[in-house]
């Protein structure tokens, strides 16, 4: 088995009798709008024998993952293999290409790529459209993990699954999110916040692999690069301390803690599995990451004119957005009582340009409804019109559009409403009803012992926001905080608070310091 690096999140998996891509993103006008583009530049990979593989496999929804530009070239009969959601979004984006088989696999069930090759995907819980893959071949593993958090229970499954040994195994070192930049932070605030969100991923990392022990472990799936003007500024996030961290630099710091079996791959750059020895690619001959602020201006020069022909296909409105704007939101209000009801607060939208206002949408049920004005809203997006209508008539999801960072946020309190986002990036009644079943699915008062910092607490089994098992998804950190790792929601053990979103509290009681057994350390 050779893997070779396409960039990003994307892979080139040759077997001896087949090629098989993985999240492959090509596409020149790089993706949510022409704000992110592939870092380093993947372009020189283009070839007309990358577009003939056997079969493609494609993890989840996001574009940076599922490229349409890329599929559009590729032969329809090339299957793509995809995780089952309960949300269509991921197959219309395939489809929105032209026709193609797609074949859909549900958690931990085994296809056959081809002949040969075994596939099966683990996701994560219903609120996140994320999956890893892995796929077996000649007596070797991969374990792509691409976006997707899982869980130290499901990696060990993952091992034993595939016989006692991941052969290779890719990893996200770099964030994939607008938190915090895109929320008005004071400078120092916003290091803080950046620097805590990174320290958390970095200790992820750290934590997937002593659990899964793989022979090779490869930071990839960003960062991304910024190369419109208006946002060229977010590529200091790339820099110690921000959220989007180099793939050098997610390598470095794992060493740091003992962990060396890491390699850097760049575009075009191979793995042999069998050998264990790394091909690099000619084109990175003088390439360095310290030298990333040059690279990056060159970079924006040679993109510039494909990013604005991807601006240019969104012009202001000629007309007042607010009865849109109204209906699109009077529907969505329609969809899930259980999401209304958890959101539970008036959300603003403050919309500049032609065409624009401020408007509102109260969820709470003794309010609910469409309003204009933005008085007492606890979040409050700001964003251009021109943005706004290819949301409103469906050509773009929300999360995609956050993820341009083309927005200014605020919330009162600070404190994340995880709902509130499911129902904006899903906007789907079915995607909707499998994440209310799966956080009012009825769950034991089952307690677990958890240690930290000397002290011993009982708490609940499953965390109060969603139900999932703190067990299997529960992670304790410094300062007397247990995280699930679900939803990356915090919880302070001397209170139970939850510390960075809004859910109950959770169960806590201290019990005697004397022994050190304990389920969660």
């Amino acid at each position: 088995m050779r893997i070779t690096a396409l960039g990003h999140a994307g892979l080139k998996v040759e077997t001896s009798n087949a090629t098989i891509l993985l999240d492959p993103w090509m596409s020149p006008e790089g993706a949510f709008q022409g704000a992110w583009q592939q870092f380093p530049d993947n372009s020189h990979l283009i070839t007309d024998e990358l577009l003939r593989p056997d079969a493609i496999v494609i993890s989840h929804e996001h574009l940076d993952h599922v490229d349409p530009w890329f599929l559009a070239r590729v032969a329809p009969e090339v299957p793509v293999f995809i995780p089952h959601y309960p949300s269509p979004t991921l197959t219309e984006k395939i489809l929105a290409a032209g026709p193609r088989r797609i074949v859909e696999a549900r958690e931990w069930e085994t296809v056959e790529v081809v002949p040969g090759v075994s596939l099966f995907f683990v996701s994560e819980p219903p609120m996140n459209h994320d999956s890893a893959m892995v796929l077996q071949a000649e007596g070797y593993s991969l374990l792509n993990m691409n976006d997707a958090r899982l869980f130290p229970v499901q990696l060990r499954q993952i091992r034993q699954r595939v016989g006692g040994r991941v052969d290779f195994f890719t990893l996200q070192g770099a964030g994939a999110s607008w938190y915090p930049m895109c929320y008005g932070y004071p400078p120092e605030e916003h290091r803080v916040h950046s620097r805590k969100k990174r320290m958390s991923k970095f200790a992820y990392c750290q934590k997937v692999m002593q659990v899964l022990e793989p022979v090779v472990g490869l930071a990839f799936a960003g960062p991304p690069a910024f190369l419109d003007d208006e946002l060229f500024h977010h590529n200091a996030e790339m820099s110690e301390g921000g959220i989007f961290p180099d793939q050098a630099q997610v390598v470095d710091w794992l060493a740091t803690r003992g962990i060396d079996n890491t390699v850097v791959l760049l575009p075009g750059d191979a793995w042999d599995v069998s050998t264990r020895t790394k091909h690099a690619d000619p084109q990175w001959a003088t390439f360095s990451f310290s030298h990333r602020d040059a690279y990056l201006r060159d970079y924006a020069e040679q993109r510039r004119d494909a990013i604005q022909a991807v601006r240019a296909r969104y012009p202001a409105p000629a007309a007042s957005l607010w009865e849109p704007f109204r209906q699109y939101f009077t529907n969505l209000l329609a969809l899930s009582p259980y999401f209304n009801e958890r959101i539970a607060m008036r959300v603003g939208f403050e919309i500049t340009g032609p065409g624009g206002g401020d408007w509102s949408v109260d969820f709470r049920p003794e309010h609910q409804g469409v309003h204009e004005g933005l008085e007492g809203c606890g979040y409050t997006y700001r964003l251009e019109s021109r943005w706004l209508v290819p949301i409103l008539d469906g050509r773009t999801p929300w999360e995609d559009f956050f993820l341009t960072l083309r927005f200014e946020a605020r919330r009162n309190p600070d404190l994340y409403n995880d709902h509130l986002l499911g129902l904006l990036k899903f906007a789907d009644r079915e995607a909707l009803d499998a994440v209310e079943a799966f956080e009012s699915t009825p769950k034991s008062d089952e307690r677990i012992t958890v240690h930290s910092e000397g002290q011993r607490y009982s708490v609940s089994r499953y965390c109060p926001h969603a139900g999932s098992d703190l067990l299997l998804a529960g992670e304790v950190l410094p300062g007397g905080i247990l995280r699930c790792l679900a939803h990356h929601y915090d919880f302070d053990l001397r209170s139970g608070a939850c510390l960075t979103g809004t859910c109950p509290a959770l169960k806590v009681d201290p019990l005697a310091a004397e022994s050190r057994e304990s389920d969660l350390t």
